[in-house]
C-alpha cells in the first residue's frame, strides 16, 4: 500500500505530503526524512527534527464521513506503539498513549503525531526518538511539557561485528537501517489497522486504547491553544468519537480538542 520516498533533508515532510495532495497524487505516497529544518507538530508547533529520529509523513484519503477522522490520529498512535513493542520486545505496559496523540515512556514523551485534513486526504506526520542525537540537549528536544524518551535506551544493542540490535533480534548495519526499520514497522503496524477503521470506525480499538490510556485516572486541566482552560477533574476515559472524558466533581465533560497538562 505504502510507497515511500526518502530525503536527507527536507523543510517538512508534511510540507512535502501537503504538495502531493494538492497535486491529486494517490493515497499511500510516504515522504520520510533524515532530518527536517521545518519540522512542526500538532497545532503548529515547531519540531526539532535532527538526525537520529524517525520523521515520516503519510498521504492517506479514507472513505469515511469526516466526522469519524478525529479517531484516525488515535489509531495511528495505537500502530506506532504497537510497532516499539513488537522490536522491543517490551511488556505491554512500557509505551501508553497519550490523549489525543503522544506516545509515553512513563513520563517521557517517545512519538507525537500531526493530522491535517487537505484537498479531499490527510495529511499524517509522525515522528519517534528512535536514537539520541549527537551534540542536542534534551531541552531543545523537549516540547515544553515532557522530556524525551530515546528507543534506544529500551531496546538497542550492539552485535559483536557492531552492528545494531533491537531487543527482538532484529539487526541492522547502522542507525539509518535501524531508523528505517521502524518506519516501516509502524507502517506494516496502521496498514492492517487502517482498512478495519474504514470500515468499522475506532469501536475495534477502544478497549486496547482504554488498556493503555496514558491519562486514565489521572488530574488534569484541559487547556485550549490560546492557555484558556477547558474543564479540570480526573480523566475517566475516552467515548466512541475519541473524545476525552473528564470529570469535573459535578459531571463528566467530554472534550474534543485541547492539551491536557496533568496535575
Amino acid at each position: 500500500m505504502f510507497e515511500v520516498v526518502n530525503f536527507n533533508e527536507i523543510g517538512s515532510t508534511n510540507d512535502q505530503v501537503k504538495r502531493a495532495l494538492r497535486a491529486h497524487a494517490d493515497e499511500g505516497y510516504v515522504c520520510r526524512a533524515r532530518s527536517q529544518v521545518g519540522g512542526y507538530g500538532r497545532q503548529g508547533r515547531l519540531w526539532t527534527s535532527p538526525e537520529g529520529g524517525l520523521y515520516q509523513s503519510v498521504l492517506l484519503r479514507p472513505d469515511v464521513d469526516v466526522a469519524k477522522l478525529p479517531t484516525l490520529s488515535l489509531v495511528v498512535a495505537l500502530s506506532i506503539r504497537a510497532a516499539l513493542l513488537r522490536l522491543a520486545a517490551l511488556p505491554e505496559d512500557a509505551v501508553k498513549v497519550k490523549w489525543p496523540n503522544d506516545l509515553m515512556v512513563g513520563d517521557r514523551k517517545i512519538a507525537g503525531i500531526s493530522m491535517e485534513a487537505l484537498e479531499g486526504g490527510v495529511c499524517l506526520g509522525m515522528g519517534v526518538d528512535v536514537f539520541r542525537p549527537v551534540d542536542v540537549g534534551d531541552d531543545l528536544l523537549s516540547d515544553g511539557k515532557y522530556e524525551p524518551a530515546f528507543f534506544e535506551d529500551l531496546a538497542i544493542g550492539f552485535t559483536e561485528t557492531g552492528g545494531i540490535a533491537f531487543g527482538s533480534g532484529y539487526e541492522f548495519a547502522n542507525k539509518q537501517e535501524a531508523i528505517a526499520a521502524v518506519g516501516d514497522a509502524v507502517l506494516s503496524a496502521f496498514e492492517q489497522c487502517y482498512p478495519v477503521w474504514q470500515e468499522r470506525g475506532f469501536d475495534p480499538f477502544m478497549d486496547e486504547y482504554k488498556a493503555c490510556n496514558y491519562l486514565q485516572g489521572k488530574r488534569v486541566r484541559m487547556q485550549l491553544l490560546s492557555g484558556d482552560t477547558i474543564v479540570t477533574g480526573e480523566v475517566v476515559g475516552i467515548d466512541e468519537n475519541a473524545c476525552l472524558l473528564v470529570d469535573d466533581g459535578t459531571a463528566v465533560r467530554v472534550v474534543n480538542s485541547g492539551e491536557a497538562h496533568v496535575l
